[in-house]
């Protein structure tokens, strides 16, 4: 239960710290915020005949009555060039803060927004921007110049309609023949009808404004930044709908699962919370009610196990808040004799027919089904039952009853117990006569006797595990009918090595239900694939992508994550497909190209980017720096593909090597140390010529970019045997 009282602990904690910083926030704004917009009025001496007198700021931020505090929160936003989320009843005011915070912004910031014609591709014009109050006359003078190609082709028609009215005529009283004019007036006529189609045609297909730019955003003679007032979505739209009590409260003694290098630490909730509030108690935001407090912690300073995406997965603790509490405590005892101490309001997963609903504890009932997430289980019987259709996951269930009924009646027959399950009795008798269970049961079956079901974090084989699993996200996957696993290789050595991981993972013997095909338009590309179902529902079940990776999203698998070397091996067999190996560039300075990419269409473009943000924090972890994502096209229409860019640096080769472990590719193991070999022998050259030219060591450092550990290694390197190989 513990990691599910984690997953609860972190979004209260959140909306409850936003939620008293954004009042203190305005509160302080009110206090600080002086602007030359201000008009003080000394009402108590305000003399007038009518409302005509009473001087009006021009500026409708001055204009505001009964929004006083909102005011300065907009005076101080527009100076600072900062976002003001404003949410309140209808009529309360949002729309004219917005038109006053428009006011407000500076006039040079603005910009008119012109489409260019795209030679390549009419339906992607290129976007540019330009100065303020410029796009008319872009527009003006693309006309013009357009007007003027028309006049000349205008010109041109009626030189040739004059050519072909005067011509049979001049070639009539020269021959002297009738059929000659004839035959010149008909031709032409048709070359001149089919000059003028042919003007027409093209004006149909390129438009008779090709080439002339469309003015989108016009910002000209605007004394203003524009103002769009689009209302139309309520507010859960907007936010996020929410499954959890914003305000949900622990007991002061809940315990904590935090995730750490070395592991994972259950301590109280109430123990980290005092050491964040002495940390940094000159943050600490208070409020006199309840004794209240909060403070906004630093990124990664607590990580704590939560859940994602219906998985375990470690989260990042953005605040945490304490309070006295003088109410009533719930405390519910599962039937495993765990205790979950909590406020009345506060949310608890529950299982029902149609899956999990949250409920508040005090409205909990005796026989409920509480979910919880044993920290060392990774999957169950349920995980696996849910890669099958409705259909049949509402089979298996049937037969669960059956047998539980069964079991605590044995003398019963299948009539009466298909009576009280309400179903036909051929189903009960086909399960009593022919001892044959539904297929997502016999799949539970099959794993449960390979001992993998329920799959513990200390499974043996569960390295191997996240080593076959990482490869269904680079060159292997799961094919969308569920004929097969396969990893795709030019190395043969490379897709044995996989097969021999799941023959060792369930105990199979040598190429069971399992081939090797060779295949490239060379025949240099060979694939392992297994039929076998019950394997590729287990693979499903842990994570593993299915079908056309290109066309779906891809979520690390959150379990990976919790262990550095499930990680290693997971991310190892990841970037053996899809690493970019580099190479020396032709002047010998640099390292070309070290990346990973990974495809995606349009709609799939922040899943990718989050995803390579996960393999970026893991290379961060191991000492190699990669933080910037690239997008470029591919030859696929509409596809994209994004490059997660790896320094090219001596270190970050060297760390790469050292501590990341590549699978499924010894090829580009080889590479790698063979690229660092070569460079090594150019750093090394350089940096002898460097200080034989009188630089010293740090002069050197500095103009071929190496770190101390480079150079160390670059300088002893016939001494050195670290160069670790890792295949």
């Amino acid at each position: 239960m513990a990691a599910m009282k984690a997953k609860n602990k972190v979004k209260p904690t959140i909306k409850r710290s936003l939620k008293s910083t954004s009042l203190k926030a305005i509160k302080n704004s009110a206090a600080d915020s002086k602007t030359s917009t201000d008009q003080k009025i000394d009402l108590k001496n305000l003399k007038f005949n009518t409302t005509k007198d009473i001087p009006i700021s021009k500026l409708m931020v001055d204009q505001v009555i009964g929004q006083e505090d909102a005011v300065n929160v907009i005076k101080k936003a527009a100076n600072q060039r900062r976002h003001v989320l404003l949410i309140g009843e209808p009529g309360t005011g949002k729309s004219m803060l917005g038109m006053a915070l428009a006011e407000l912004l500076p006039k040079e910031k603005l910009v008119d927004v012109l489409a260019l014609p795209n030679p390549n591709d009419e339906n992607q014009p290129f976007i540019r921007t330009i100065e303020a109050g410029k796009g008319r006359e872009v527009v003006a003078k693309a006309k013009f110049e357009n007007s003027g190609a028309l006049k000349t082709q205008n010109i041109i028609i009626l030189i040739l309609a004059v050519l072909a009215m005067v011509a049979p005529w001049w070639i009539r009283n020269y021959y002297k023949s009738d059929i000659m004019f004839a035959a010149f007036f008909l031709g032409g006529m048709i070359f001149l009808a089919a000059f003028i189609m042919f003007i027409n045609l093209g004006k149909k297909v390129g438009g008779s404004n090709e080439g002339i730019p469309k003015l989108i955003v016009d910002n000209f003679d605007k004394k203003h930044v524009a103002f769009y007032d689009a209302t139309g979505a309520h507010a859960g739209a907007l936010l996020g709908d929410v499954l959890h009590d914003p305000f949900q409260t622990f007991f002061s003694t809940q315990q904590l699962q935090q995730v750490t290098a070395n592991g994972i630490n259950i301590n109280q909730i109430s123990g980290h919370v005092n050491a964040a509030m002495t940390k940094h108690n000159k943050d600490v935001l208070k409020k006199v009610d309840r004794n209240y407090e909060a403070v906004h912690l630093p990124k990664d300073e607590l990580i704590i196990l939560g859940e994602q995406d219906g998985q375990v997965t470690p989260v990042d603790v953005l605040s945490v808040n304490r309070y006295d509490y003088d109410g009533e405590i719930i405390k519910i005892i599962t039937s495993e004799n765990k205790e979950i101490i909590t406020t009345p309001e506060h949310k608890i997963a529950i299982q029902k027919t149609r899956g999990t609903e949250y409920v508040e504890a005090r409205n909990v009932k005796k026989g409920d089904e509480v979910l919880s997430q044993a920290e060392d289980i990774i999957i169950d019987e349920a995980d696996i039952i849910r890669t099958f259709t409705e259909e049949q996951q509402a089979l298996a269930k049937s037969y669960y009853e059956y047998t539980d009924l069964k079991k605590a009646n044995p003398s019963w027959g299948y009539k009466r117990i298909a009576t009280l399950m309400h179903v036909s009795n051929g189903r009960t008798r086909w399960w009593s006569d022919h001892d044959s269970a539904p297929y997502p049961v016999q799949t539970v079956n099959w794993l449960k006797d390979k001992g993998l079901l329920p799959l513990r974090a200390d499974n043996p084989n569960i390295f191997l595990i996240a080593k076959v699993l990482g490869a269904t996200f680079g060159d292997g996957g799961i094919f969308d009918n569920l004929n097969g696993i396969f990893l795709s290789s030019k190395e043969l050595d490379s897709v044995k090595e996989f097969g021999s991981d799941i023959e060792k993972i369930f105990g199979l013997d040598s190429n069971e239900n399992s081939r090797i095909i060779e295949g490239g338009e060379y025949g240099h590309s060979w694939c392992y694939q297994n039929t076998n179902r019950n394997i590729i529902r287990f693979f499903l079940a842990v994570g593993a992508p299915k079908g056309n990776k290109t066309k779906i999203e891809i979520h690390t698998p959150k379990w990976v994550l919790l262990d550095k070397l499930l990680e290693r091996e997971f991310f190892g067999s990841f970037l053996g497909g899809e690493l970019g190996v580099p190479t020396i560039h032709k002047n010998g300075k640099y390292l070309t190209c070290l990346e990973v990419g990974i495809t995606g269409y349009p709609a799939q473009r922040s899943n990718r980017i989050n995803f390579l943000n996960e393999v970026s924090r893991f290379l961060n972890k191991n000492g190699i720096q990669a933080d910037s994502i690239y997008e470029g096209k591919t030859t696929t229409k509409n596809n994209t593909i994004f490059r997660l860019i790896i320094g090219k640096k001596m270190d970050n080769l060297l760390s790469l090597i050292n501590n990341i472990k590549i699978n499924y590719c010894p090829y580009k193991v080889l590479r790698l140390n063979d690229t660092l070999e070569k460079f090594t022998k150019i750093k090394h050259e350089r940096y002898k010529a460097l200080t034989s030219q009188g630089f010293g060591a740090e002069g050197a450092m500095k103009v071929l970019h190496l770190s101390p550990r480079a150079l160390y290694f670059i300088l002893n390197k016939e001494h050195s045997a670290d160069l670790e190989v890792i295949a």
